[in-house]
């Protein structure tokens, strides 16, 4: 043979080693070049366990893809109605396959099982996800095909929660809720979202839950370590026919803690400090006296009427959790007055200038008050009003000119509180007086509304609440608020039903059976300088979700 032609031979042979070799040993990696696969993993059905069998009680559910797959560690495979998976039955892999052992597992008898693997398994090389994967079989002779669906969101911001988690019960006792997990599930998505497929027709008990990261149940573990973050419901049993079945938007409210008094300060006269457990806005005050309350975070301040003896009653709902005992005349300890919000550098005085003090004002003395413009030396004649609703509130009127600096001054002794202190030191406030044609005005005018209800409004800008638009509103049928001295920007009008008349937003108790009291907003035309806008909201109580609402 000629060299050329053997050393070609040879060559030949080191090839064919050399590829036998490489395709031992390869393991599943990314392919090079070409076009990207943007296709997630499709099953193969003739190696896959059949879907939709009845009278069947699987011990291993295998799904082959016609790919490498991975697991979504982010998006868990689940069963419903819920099985205790051990360490054993966790879903694997196996080679291309999806394998999920049930062997040992007790499922319920007639019951449809759906194991919801939507978008867990994606392909290995771009990552490409299933798209709405189940696996749905019947222990009884028959698969049940209606379904239920709806939407999840927070309580008062009405944002849409993900991954937050619907019940149904078909044990409708009282207790089921608290001691079992459900009939069915589902997870909501990032629209917070949720249908729960395959569902049996029949009457159930809906409960929705933002379940704790650490929880290995779907129900209201009172007893459990990893009780529920927030809870919601439905107000009434369910009834579930066939088809399509809708439970519209349940509002999911944290989990409250029962509410306890840690610390009690009494040593100021007449007014109590107790730091609380929780945040004070969420904590009821019983109290037969006239007293006005400050929220600072968990510190619940309280202002009373010096009584001989009285007892302040702290819970939620209407039970008492915690008592606080007050004796106003053995306390003579006082402290200095001061101002917890003054007016801007340039204020709108169309409404006045109001200075906020620490607390509720009983008179003022205006022979010790000195309000000044500019460098003229005359004093500017003045009247003020302590407002009704918040005594800290003190508001100076007069006929300001723009653009002119303005002092006020309060000397020693000119502000006396509700238990007769006095201010000691003298207190001032300087502000220039801005034009009004930067401000704009709204005007808003509520239509239809209850006049057995009581209602909260109040103005959002950015979402901050604006504290000084509050209005409580108590048997109209409507009501107008004119708003004037508001900066430019855009507005949205927060409507709130007040249904315990405790004038603040209360959230819903799962435990109580209290759902949140309704709120309701409604965007407002920008709001411009020098410029006024009017806006009717009428209240359509046949869809809330959808109020009926005209502009002008």
């Amino acid at each position: 043979m000629p060299k050329s032609l053997f050393t070609f031979f040879l060559f030949l042979l080191f090839l064919a080693v050399q590829t036998t070799v490489l395709q031992r040993c390869a393991t599943p990696t990314a392919p090079t070049g070409g076009p990207p696969d943007t296709i997630g993993p499709r099953l193969v059905l003739e190696e896959s366990t059949p879907n939709f069998q009845t009278n069947f009680r699987p011990e291993e559910i295998v799904l082959t893809f016609d790919e490498w797959v991975n697991i979504d560690s982010k998006q868990p495979i689940l069963i419903s109605p819920p099985l205790e998976l051990g360490e054993d039955n966790q879903p694997q892999l196996r080679r291309r396959s999806l394998v999920i052992n049930l062997e040992g597992m007790e499922l319920r008898d007639s019951v449809t099982y759906v194991v919801n693997i939507d978008a867990a398994i994606k392909d290995l090389n771009e990552g490409n996800p299933t798209e709405n994967l189940r696996f749905v079989f019947a222990t009884g002779p028959v698969l049940d095909s209606a379904s239920v669906s709806g939407t999840l969101a927070s309580d008062y911001s009405g944002e849409p929660l993900e991954n937050a988690t619907f019940t149904l019960f078909s044990n409708l006792a009282d207790t089921a809720v608290t001691t079992e997990n459900p009939t069915y599930f589902a997870q909501t998505d990032e629209d917070g979202r949720f249908t729960v497929y395959n569902v049996r027709p029949g009457v159930y008990r809906a409960v929705a839950l933002q379940r704790n990261p650490s929880a290995t149940n779907y129900f209201f573990d009172l007893k459990g370590y990893a009780q529920p973050q927030a809870a919601g419901f439905v107000d009434s049993l369910i009834t579930v026919t066939d088809g399509s079945n809708r439970v519209g938007t349940i509002r999911i409210s944290p989990i409250l803690r029962p509410v306890r008094v840690n610390a009690v300060d009494t040593s100021i006269n007449g007014a109590v400090r107790l730091t609380m457990n929780q945040k004070a806005e969420l904590v009821d005050v019983g109290y037969a006296g006239v007293y006005e309350r400050r929220n600072e975070i968990d510190t619940l301040v309280l202002f009373y009427r010096n009584p001989e003896a009285d007892t302040l009653f702290i819970g939620r709902n209407g039970v008492s959790s915690d008592t606080v005992v007050l004796d106003g005349q053995a306390v003579t300890g006082t402290r200095p007055f001061r101002v917890r919000t003054g007016p801007a550098s340039r204020v709108f005085t169309g409404r006045g200038v109001q200075i906020l003090f620490d607390r509720p004002l009983q008179l003022l003395d205006t022979s010790r008050v000195v309000l000044l413009r500019d460098t003229f030396p005359e004093p500017v004649a003045f009247r003020y009003v302590i407002d009704s609703a918040d005594a800290g509130v003190l508001t100076l009127e007069s006929g300001y000119q723009v653009d002119f600096r303005y002092a006020v001054t309060l000397l020693p002794g000119a502000l006396t509180d509700w238990n007769g202190n006095t201010n000691q030191d003298t207190i001032r406030q300087r502000f220039i007086a801005d034009n009004p044609e930067n401000y704009g005005t709204l005007t808003l005018t509520i239509q239809n509304l209850i006049p057995s209800e009581n209602y909260i409004l109040r103005l959002l800008k950015k979402d901050e609440i604006m504290v000084a638009t509050f209005r409580y509103i108590e048997a109209r049928f409507e009501y107008q608020a004119i708003y004037s001295g508001l900066t430019p920007g855009e507005y949205t009008a927060e409507l709130l039903y007040d249904s315990n008349k405790n004038r603040r937003y209360d959230s819903g108790d799962f435990l109580f059976g209290l759902q949140p009291e309704e709120v309701r907003r409604f965007d407002i035309e920008p709001l411009r300088a020098n410029w006024e806008v009017e806006k009717t909201i009428v209240v359509d109580f046949d869809d809330p979700n959808s109020p009926e609402v005209e502009e002008n």
